[in-house]
């Protein structure tokens, strides 16, 4: 699969998590006769699965949560469960999943203007403002991640270097309208990257995520410095 495609997000699914994540009510999903189709029903547990492991794992941590705690907090049977992602892992890295193609999508679709910084500032702003929409997941994903241990750190770097190649994908093109940009390797941007995943750490553990769209202006600066190099 290639970078492109493994950051793809599923419309439907992504509607019905933000769904449950506006409300505390849960509704049973039918078990008998309805209009429903079979794609519908699995989005539908698959949505309250992922919900639920979100919120199991910020509450209890990733190595105390369980799979029994996140079927009873879904509302769903362990059979649809296991057939489903087949354990709490599985569970688990389905949120990464999640997160990761709403962000990629946001900085890979950044609209081109006239003005490359104005550019920069808004594709900025607008990803901090998309993290902090989505506390739970965020939080789950920055904080909580990598309790989960190697393979959360393997798909922490796998989302940073994509982060960076999109990131100079759009500085390439950028110079059409302003040949004095400098466009920085993709290792100087994956450290630039990781900043920012360090800011974006330090401000959750200290302030929350609502706030979070005031970090644009330092991460503004960052990205500036390296596009724009003092003589």
């Amino acid at each position: 699969m290639t970078a492109e495609h493994e950051y793809e997000i599923d419309g439907p699914l992504i509607e019905e998590v933000f769904r449950l994540t506006a409300t505390e009510e849960r509704a049973t999903l039918p078990r008998h006769r309805h209009n429903l189709t079979r794609s519908q029903v699995e989005t539908a547990q698959r949505a309250r699965i992922i919900v639920a492991t979100a919120e199991v794992v910020n509450e209890l941590g990733y190595a105390a949560a369980s799979s029994k705690a996140i079927i009873e907090r879904a509302g769903v049977s362990s059979k649809t469960f296991y057939a489903l992602f087949g354990d709490k892992e599985s569970a688990f890295f389905a949120t990464f999943s999640l997160l990761d193609g709403l962000v990629v999508g946001v900085i890979r679709d950044a609209p081109s203007v006239e003005d490359p910084r104005r550019q920069a500032d808004e594709a900025i702003r607008a990803f901090l403002e998309q993290i902090a929409a989505i506390p739970l997941f965020t939080r789950l994903r920055v904080v909580e991640g990598p309790a989960a241990g190697h393979r959360a750190l393997e798909r922490q770097r796998a989302i940073y270097r994509e982060f960076a190649r999109s990131i100079r994908r759009l500085m390439i093109a950028a110079v059409e309208r302003d040949p004095t940009i400098r466009v920085p390797s993709e290792d100087v941007l994956l450290m630039f990257v990781g900043g920012v995943g360090e800011l974006v750490l330090a401000h959750i553990l200290e302030h929350g995520t609502a706030s979070l769209p005031d970090l644009t202006p330092t991460v503004y600066e960052m990205l500036d410095l390296l596009a724009y190099p003092p003589e």
